[in-house]
């Protein structure tokens, strides 16, 4: 019994010790006083545990630490930096009614002045310094509402009266701004304090494209003479109510400008440019601007041609492309070559054109097929696909309905004959002319080496027709060497299904003012640039056949002309894709034109600038700048949001 109680007595006093000291215990992890002796009571093998496991524990601190901030922080665009791009020539009117004739004061402008509307970077219509607008039932009256928060470069309130002064100043004769056409007829209100309305003689859809057009402040240009607009200071030294204004200009011993720079516009109420600076800089030749651009003195250069951007390192600089509106096409003048007038010559002509080899080869892929009078990635449809696609020997059987072929020998006699004539005729005419002066009898000694300079060495046959007389064309265009290049191509194919041609180069300012204006071509190969809203009209309505009208075939059919009438009458867009769709079934089957490319051109930039985004189609060049406040140089790092 003892014993057993003194077991029990034991065990429980046990408990009661440890209980105790239990109780004494404030916490039960050691403190660091205490783990400073922890080395003293481990061995080798449990210090070298320790060390291990602690390394561990840190490295996976560290890989989640950084994972975290990984997932968290990002480098994005930071604030400061100066852009800088060449431009070839001088800037003249930094001023949106007369900066349309001329690329680098559109450039400059575009980023200087807003306008009642604008386009995002989708190429959309939408309000700048509009809040609002609305349209009336019948398409004629356009009420739009200013907002009440933009201010010009010089801090003053925009306001209905600068809006007025604007397009009256375009309406002005005396001013010769070239936007007067668009604005003939056009009456402007002023509503209220915030409301300008215009008012349409006519409904006219493509309208609302009119008001991209920059607004110019009265209080800036108000006391100055209609007359006096295009020799003011301003012109230079613009106010606008832009996203950047007018900092400096600098000029050479000369009087010649060599550089102008803009800076943000603290009044602008949208998104702060990250950029802190751009700097126009202006060359006299293209080679001089592709000079700065490989040494770095310019960061920018657009519109260079493939063979120049093929030298450059790909590496230190940024390729994007820029797609206008435009299309190059073939147009026929029937009254010109009565050969033309013949549909199955015309579809003959088209077949024998291999559009894509041609794109690739003349214009080193930089081009995309056209099909019809529209371009591809624009608020309008494609033409239907032409069913003339590339087939020589379909060509040729088309032809040999009317030609028949005849070797280089037989059309060497039958040219030379031609010639003869030709100048017989003219002979007799001179002779005619004069009653009293006896002209010398024709020279005809030089046709023969003049008719074998002119017979191309990859023609293996030529055509005639019942007449005898020689299927012959003349190809007028002008003279760059992108025309060029297309033009020689053109002729090879053309030689292949045996029409004589002769390629025509005139320069680029007569071509103008000398060759469009008489219509004074059988074949001319052009461009035409469609514009912000893809009407076409003024290329196809038969109201546009003479100058300054741009129908370049002379083409008239009044199905078509009533087709584009009510295209442009109607604001319901899907109204408008149908008129044009049926449209262009139309000229398809006429075949007035070849369609064969839209050109694209290389906006070439150094790499240290970035956050460069261009859309599928710009409406003109200075479109490439459009986004030019997302642009940037620095770099910083910020959390994720």
């Amino acid at each position: 019994m003892f014993s057993k109680r003194t077991n029990q007595s034991v065990v429980a006093g046990g408990r009661l010790d440890q209980k105790l000291v239990g109780r004494l215990r404030v916490r039960s992890l050691p403190n660091f006083a205490q783990l400073k002796y922890l080395p003293a009571f481990l061995n080798a093998r449990e210090k070298r545990l320790v060390l291990g496991a602690l390394g561990v524990v840190m490295l996976s601190t560290l890989a989640w630490i950084g994972l975290f901030i990984s997932h968290h922080v990002v480098s994005g665009a930071g604030p400061g930096g100066t852009y800088s791009e060449a431009l070839v020539g001088q800037p003249k009117y930094i001023n949106p009614i007369f900066a349309s004739t001329s690329d680098i004061d559109s450039d400059i402008t575009s980023l200087t002045y807003s306008g009642l509307l604008g386009y995002d970077s989708n190429q959309k219509l939408i309000p700048i310094l509009a809040a609002h607008y609305t349209i009336s039932a019948d398409g004629r009256l356009y009420d739009i509402t200013l907002r009440n928060d933009m201010r010009w470069a010089d801090g003053e309130p925009v306001t209905p009266d600068d809006i007025l002064f604007t397009f009256e100043s375009i309406q002005n004769p005396e001013v010769g701004s070239p936007l007067i056409s668009s604005f003939e007829g056009i009456k402007i209100d002023k509503i209220d304090d915030a409301t300008i309305r215009f008012t349409l003689k006519e409904p006219f859809a493509p309208f609302l494209h009119s008001l991209t057009v920059g607004i110019l402040p009265e209080h800036r240009w108000g006391d100055l003479a209609p007359g006096s607009l295009r020799l003011a200071k301003n012109n230079l030294e613009p106010i606008g109510a832009g996203p950047w204004m007018f900092d400096k200009l600098t000029k050479d011993n000369g009087g010649t400008i060599t550089t102008l720079t803009l800076k943000h516009n603290p009044y602008f109420p949208a998104i702060k440019p990250h950029l802190e600076l751009v700097t126009f800089k202006f060359f006299v030749d293209f080679a001089s601007a592709l000079e700065a651009l490989r040494s770095q003195t310019a960061l920018g250069l657009s519109f260079v041609p493939s063979e120049e951007s093929a030298k450059l390192p790909q590496k230190n600089f940024t390729f994007s492309t820029i797609h206008l509106p435009e299309y190059v096409a073939l147009f026929f003048n029937q009254t010109k070559n009565a050969f033309l007038k013949t549909d199955d010559v015309r579809a003959a002509l088209e077949r024998a054109l291999n559009k894509p080899e041609m794109i690739e080869s003349a214009l080193k892929g930089e081009g995309e097929w056209a099909v019809g009078p529209f371009v591809s990635g624009m608020a309008a449809p494609d033409a239907a696909a032409s069913s003339s696609a590339f087939d020589v020997s379909a060509a040729n059987a088309l032809l040999d309905k009317y030609f028949t072929r005849v070797p280089p020998e037989e059309y060497f006699s039958l040219r030379q004959s031609e010639l003869k004539k030709n100048l017989g005729a003219a002979q007799a005419s001179s002779t005619a002319a004069s009653s009293t002066i006896m002209e010398p009898a024709a020279d005809t000694s030089g046709l023969a080496e003049t008719v074998r300079k002119e017979m191309p060495s990859d023609q293996t046959f030529f055509r005639k027709n019942k007449d005898g007389i020689i299927l012959k064309l003349t190809l007028t265009t002008g003279d760059t060497s992108d025309y060029q290049t297309v033009a020689e191509a053109i002729a090879r194919y053309w030689h292949a299904i045996g029409v004589a041609t002769q390629i025509q180069l005139i320069s680029p300012r007569q071509i103008g003012r000398e060759i469009i204006k008489t219509r004074d071509y059988e074949v001319l190969l052009y461009a035409e640039i469609i514009g912000a809203d893809p009407d076409p009209f003024a290329f196809w309505h038969s109201s546009q056949v003479m100058f300054p009208g741009l129908n370049l075939s002379l083409y008239a059919n009044r199905s078509v002309d009533k087709l584009l009438e009510d295209a442009r009458s109607t604001t319901d867009e899907a109204k408008r894709i149908k008129l044009y769709n049926q449209f262009a079934q139309i000229l398809a089957a006429d075949r007035p034109a070849i369609f064969l490319y839209s050109p694209q051109a290389n906006f070439i930039t150094n790499t240290t600038i970035k956050g460069i985004r261009l859309p599928k189609v710009i409406f003109s060049p200075a479109g490439r700048l459009a986004a030019l406040s997302e642009w940037y140089i620095n770099t910083a790092k910020r959390w994720r949001p």
